[in-house]
């Protein structure tokens, strides 16, 4: 039985953590086929956006850490030390972080542990008003993990993230959206709707100015002005081959909206 689904819809993939019954803990076949999955579509010009959520009313509960046949480890390949375990972990986080295409998370019920890392490492996050969020690390005496230590001070602050890690509270929706956790905030009847809504737009928008753009806003924080500008300039002239740049300037001269094909 497969522990995620995908579903097509356009240009829009939606990637469904799927083990309700376990909360959507993430067991050694969830990391492959999420790791497989990431790959596939990061090299199909035919995705323009992904949309990341959980099955049954929660999005993970972390990792499984019961789930795991004789003679395999966390990630579902022979029993091998756990620095080698967390860095496949990495390397599939590092995927959706890097993925060339808008990401989107739709976050119901809890996001625990290193499905934190997933939530985080998308470039945008909705959630339920009945979402939760922990880094549950120092509860279960252990440290952070799934890029939680470089991608949580980056999205909520240096000061907050120590909050978070140091206590492992549950942070509830609206807390999540005061301190920029979260995009939004959404009653959970209108979460899916919401969330499919916005990963259409993500699909139906300039998809190499939109990967650019993700470029340079995760490259920010690690550059000075001078070398933005000179980026952005790359970037620019590179829009400036596509055919979504020519039928943006014809939609705006015709005052319409572009339909853009994402080529």
């Amino acid at each position: 039985m497969k522990a995620i689904r995908v579903e097509r819809d356009g240009g829009l993939v939606t990637i469904t953590l799927d083990r309700p019954e376990k909360k959507n803990a993430i067991n050694g076949d969830g990391w492959n086929e999420l790791d497989e999955t990431l790959r596939e579509i990061a090299l199909d010009p035919e995705v323009r956006a992904v949309l990341l959520t959980g099955a049954g009313g929660n999005f993970s509960a972390g990792a499984d850490l019961g789930d795991n046949p004789s003679g395999k480890g966390l990630t579902g390949r022979p029993v091998q030390p756990i620095v080698q375990e967390m860095r496949v972990v990495g390397e599939i986080i590092l995927r959706l972080y890097r993925l060339p295409k808008p990401t989107l998370a739709a976050v119901d019920g809890v996001a625990i542990g290193v499905a934190m890392g997933l939530v985080l490492a998308c470039d945008m996050v909705l959630a339920s008003d009945r979402a939760r969020f922990s880094e549950i690390f120092a509860k279960r005496g252990i440290a952070l993990d799934g890029g939680s230590s470089w991608l949580l001070p980056r999205r909520i602050g240096i000061n907050k993230a120590k909050e978070l890690a140091f206590f492992a509270d549950i942070v509830d929706a609206r807390e999540a959206e005061r301190i920029g956790l979260v995009n939004r905030v959404l009653p959970a009847a209108e979460l899916e709707k919401t969330a499919v809504e916005w990963g259409q737009r993500l699909a139906a928008g300039p998809t190499l100015a939109l990967s650019l753009s993700k470029r340079l806003l995760d490259a920010s924080s690690s550059i000075n002005l001078e070398k933005a500008f000179e980026d952005e300039a790359r970037a620019q002239h590179i829009t400036y081959t596509s055919e979504d740049m020519r039928e943006g300037m014809k939609a705006w001269l015709e005052r319409r909206e572009p339909k853009f094909q994402g080529r």
